[in-house]
């Protein structure tokens, strides 16, 4: 046992480790800087980590692929109790409160659907199936339940499995597809469906007019394609004004106004106003660690979890965001080199789902301090303060790391 151990040890990729420990810690320093008192609950939440990391260690990678329909019914029914048991926070009902101790179940089904969608695809070549539906429904189910709390950005982070599957196969017209109902999602906000709808059919009738070949399928095709497309330009209004809470459609809304005027910036635009006059205040070599005015000033009422970022930017300057930035792109870059050394397709493409998750986090909560983004509820990977996001994405990083290391052993 202690020579396996030693074993698991020195076949541990130090490199993705140490990029953890530096974000972790490094994070913990400009949490002191927004308050003392979290930062302290916040190391020592990083030290409880240890324990998850044993824990994870303490299992077999064939103990992760059998479990994890399990687990992922697991966390199905916890998503499901919080709409009788959860505690309402900040308009949305996806909390479990037992007395001082608290987390989201939305944080544990990102680690039951990456193991889950890699259980599936696994099993047999992703290329040649016909299940891609069975795979889009797991990756929606929990999904729609986290949306239903409402709970918008945490549900957004599951589109980051398209990008999983498309590298396992998937066509990137996928991809694409989904792109455009984004894009028509925010048009139909402010332009009129019955316009959107002749415009699509317009374009596409243009496009199906200048191909050379044409035949039935063709345009069978392209009027799938309409009426897809004209079916969710008329819901999108009506789930906005239904399904969304006031504070979620004020932080959509102010993306299309000027957070500076005046009307916006004591209400809906304060968060985007501060978030950006802090990081511009910066400049180029930041303001000093802990002399960051807006900072002390606290005029950040979320510094400490989704504008965290704002803190580098004030206190470190853009010298200390860029140096930021490139340690999440290369710890990112060192998950997909890890994920294609994988042996087993179940560590593949459970790695790229981890590094797809945190990649869709940080790309959407730098948007947000940024104002490209609307204010969702997206963390900071290892940064933002919070034990639940910490500890989730601790697991999810170090079951990836355990699955490498048997990779490297042949402890299967």
């Amino acid at each position: 046992m202690i020579k396996r151990n030693k074993t698991l040890l020195r076949n541990i990729d130090w490199y993705i480790v140490i990029l953890y420990v530096f974000m972790t810690f490094f994070g913990c320093m400009n949490l002191y800087s927004v308050s003392s008192e979290k930062a302290e609950k916040q190391l020592i939440w990083i030290l409880l980590s240890l324990i998850f990391i044993f824990v994870v260690f303490l299992f077999k990678p064939i103990h992760y692929k059998y479990f994890s329909p399990y687990f992922f019914l697991f966390t199905l029914i916890l998503l499901i109790g919080v709409f009788f048991l959860g505690k309402n926070v900040n308009g949305s009902k996806s909390w479990y409160v037992f007395g001082s101790i608290s987390f989201q179940p939305s944080e544990l089904s990102k680690i039951s659907t990456s193991l889950m969608i890699a259980h599936l695809m696994s099993q047999e070549n992703f290329q040649k199936n016909k299940k891609i539906l069975l795979y889009i429904f797991i990756i929606i189910l929990p999904a729609v339940l986290i949306l239903l709390q409402p709970d918008p950005g945490s549900s957004i982070v599951f589109s980051s499995f398209i990008l999983t599957l498309y590298r396992e196969g998937l066509s990137i017209f996928f991809i694409l597809y989904a792109l455009i109902l984004i894009f028509l999602f925010i048009l139909s906000l402010k332009i009129s469906p019955w316009i959107l709808t002749s415009l699509l059919f317009l374009i596409l009738l243009s496009v199906l007019l200048n191909k050379k070949k044409r035949s039935i399928n063709d345009l069978f095709f392209y009027l799938l394609f309409i009426i897809s497309f004209s079916i969710f330009v008329f819901i999108s209004p009506l789930f906005y004004q239904k399904f969304l809470k006031k504070h979620h459609k004020d932080r959509i809304n102010i993306l299309f106004q000027n957070e500076f005027d005046r009307k916006y910036r004591e209400n809906v635009g304060y968060n985007l106003l501060y978030s950006k006059t802090a990081i511009g205040s910066g400049k180029f070599f930041g303001k000093g660690y802990q002399k960051g005015t807006i900072t002390k000033g606290k005029f950040l009422p979320e510094q400490h979890t989704d504008y965290i970022f704002c803190t580098v930017g004030e206190e470190w300057g853009f010298i200390g965001s860029v140096t930021l930035i490139i340690v999440y792109l290369l710890f990112i870059s060192r998950i997909y080199f890890l994920s294609e050394r994988q042996k087993d397709p179940f560590g593949r493409i459970f790695g790229y789902s981890v590094g797809n998750i945190l990649f869709i986090h940080i790309l959407i909560n730098l948007g947000m301090v940024m104002g490209l983004f609307p204010t969702i509820g997206i963390v900071l990977p290892f940064f933002s303060y919070g034990g639940s996001s910490l500890w989730s994405f601790t697991v999810l990083l170090f079951i990836f790391i355990r699955l490498d290391v048997s990779n490297q052993t042949s402890l299967l």
